[in-house]
């Protein structure tokens, strides 16, 4: 397999991703905040203005995602990859741990879920009811259960495998008794009521878990969960594959991701908008505002500085 080998391609928009994420930066930014060489891979790419979707399909990712996921997409009505997408989900498929740097609106819920769920259909045998195989973390009971659900379409291919949502809001006793007397293989949740649970439920065997996803990382620390995230991976085998997805690069980003990542791949993700006023003609003037042009750039660095 060529993980990152392969271009991608042009941008969806907003509203044709599922929450999708997209943003806009200067040329040369993200270097200005590299303190090493690396080596790297870029891609530059047009857009399709049309419909603003990429030429990458689901079924052209390599490796080839199984017929009941790529069912599950097209019942859903995706066909085409998000750039961060078609970056990720092959590197994750490849056990690679991925750092992903790329804005709020980029598509990155599938970007994760569907790698996830493949490698847990490689898992065999079944697991036990309270054998923990993957987690995935976000700072907000709102993004969690919109995570959740999301996945649901995807976790309904697999036989055997029960996902449990752990936000607050609720009794924790509740979902205690939940986990007690049906089990959970995934679990998908805020820092808090995840740490609360392994805390309180000793019957959670998280030795073979498989993944582990953080996802809008910059959040997760900005809201005062390091103290969580922390005690969590400590209880997390060490051989696992882990994808870090962030909006932004900051320093205790990056101090999280070399703590959390073995040797990660770090894939960003930058778009550019060019407005209609760029083109030099005035017959444009009032539309100056309007974007004519979307240049995307893919980053493949082979190692996270």
């Amino acid at each position: 397999m060529g993980c990152g080998t392969r271009p991608i391609c042009p941008l969806q928009s907003p509203q044709d991703v599922n929450g999708g994420r997209q943003r806009g930066l200067r040329k040369g930014k993200s270097n200005r905040r590299r303190k090493a060489p690396l080596f790297c891979r870029r891609t530059m790419v047009s857009p399709n203005l049309n419909r603003a979707l990429t030429n990458t399909r689901f079924s052209d990712l390599n490796p080839a995602l199984s017929d009941p996921v790529l069912d599950a997409l097209k019942e859903g009505g995706f066909d085409y990859c998000t750039p961060v997408q078609a970056a990720t989900i092959p590197l994750l498929c490849g056990y690679k741990d991925v750092a992903v740097d790329a804005a709020t609106g980029s598509g990155e819920t599938l970007a994760f879920v569907v790698p996830l769920v493949e490698i847990l259909r490689r898992v065999s045998p079944a697991p036990k009811p309270q054998q923990v195989l993957g987690i995935i973390i976000s700072p907000t009971r709102e993004l969690s259960s919109q995570i959740y659900h999301v996945a649901k379409l995807f976790i309904a291919t697999l036989s055997n495998l029960k996902s449990l949502l752990l936000v607050g809001g609720g009794d924790v006793k509740a979902d205690v008794k939940k986990i007690e007397e049906d089990g959970a293989n995934l679990l998908i949740g805020t820092p808090s009521r995840l740490h609360d649970i392994m805390e309180r439920v000793d019957d959670l065997d998280f030795r073979n878990l498989e993944v582990l996803i953080l996802d809008e990382a910059d959040r997760l620390l900005d809201m005062g969960f390091q103290k969580q995230l922390n005690a969590i991976i400590s209880r997390l085998p060490k051989l696992r594959r882990t994808g870090l997805f962030s909006a932004t690069q900051t320093e205790a980003v990056q101090e999280l991701a070399k703590a959390g990542l073995r040797n990660p791949v770090r894939a960003e993700v930058r778009a550019e908008m060019k407005s209609l006023g760029d083109l030099g003609s005035s017959q444009h003037s009032a539309s100056s505002k309007t974007p004519s042009g979307l240049h995307l750039e893919i980053l493949y660095d082979m190692r996270l500085c």
